[in-house]
């Protein structure tokens, strides 16, 4: 696994079917967990959409705040789907030609006697759901935009590898410079601390409080044990941007 920066951009576009097209914006930032946040422009007429691309994204990614946007575009503009009750408005057409008017005779029903009659004409709205195909087809293009965002995080983590690795570097550089000097670094605070002893010797200090006061100095002049440890991490850290992480 390469160093993976957090933070990331991807884009993608394809027709779903000849009755949809659709277009994602995928973008992520740092975030301890795995958080996806979906905006999709027919939010109520398709709730489908949001679990389509939470699995997906679920399944492709362990961290981060990931923000989709879903734009779906209707490649035919849909109107209402209208049912018309044929042979019940040929029933009622006949009814209404029997019925005689004040004159006797009968008179031929309009349009708007037969509209009258309820459940003659249903308008309902089409139906919006995607099917198997176009479901396939969204799942390859959240797939799309994710491998471009995941590019961009790849091209990023390596820039920030080289930085952090110059930087390791020069600390590693003195630390090397320092840990040869270790000894003659002690000896230096040790007759600073012997002159600093023989100052409050002079001046009637407490016995007790020059023998604290040397062996604080004595303890913070001995840093060995220090040194071996942070090359300990030195390594480990290594071994980590070698192997890779997110960043």
């Amino acid at each position: 696994m390469a160093l993976m920066s957090m933070t990331g951009f991807g884009r993608a576009r394809a027709e779903l079917s000849d009755r949809y097209g659709a277009s994602l914006v995928v973008r992520s930032v740092n975030h301890r967990y795995l958080d996806v946040q979906v905006r999709t422009n027919l939010r109520e007429e398709m709730p489908e959409v949001e679990a389509v691309v939470r699995g997906e994204i679920s399944d492709r990614l362990q961290r981060g705040r990931v923000t989709v946007q879903v734009n779906l575009e209707q490649a035919v503009a849909v109107g209402p789907r209208v049912t018309v009750n044929v042979e019940q408005i040929a029933a009622v057409l006949q009814q209404l030609t029997t019925i005689p008017t004040p004159d006797g005779i009968a008179s031929a029903p309009s349009i708007g006697d037969v509209l009258a009659v309820p459940g003659m004409v249903n308008v309902s709205a089409q139906e919006t759901t995607l099917d198997d195909d176009e479901t396939s087809a969204l799942r390859e293009l959240i797939a799309a935009a994710v491998d471009s965002m995941v590019r961009m995080r790849a091209a990023e983590g390596q820039r920030l590898k080289e930085q952090i690795v110059a930087e390791l570097n020069l600390v590693i550089e003195f630390v090397d410079w320092f840990e040869p000097r270790i000894e003659e670094l002690r000896n230096t605070i040790m007759e600073r601390a012997k002159e600093r002893i023989q100052n409050l010797t002079t001046e009637g200090a407490d016995p007790d409080r020059v023998l604290q006061e040397a062996a604080i100095l004595a303890d913070k002049a001995d840093v060995a044990e220090e040194v071996v440890r942070l090359r300990a991490h030195f390594e480990a850290f290594s071994e980590r941007l070698a192997g890779g992480c997110l960043l």
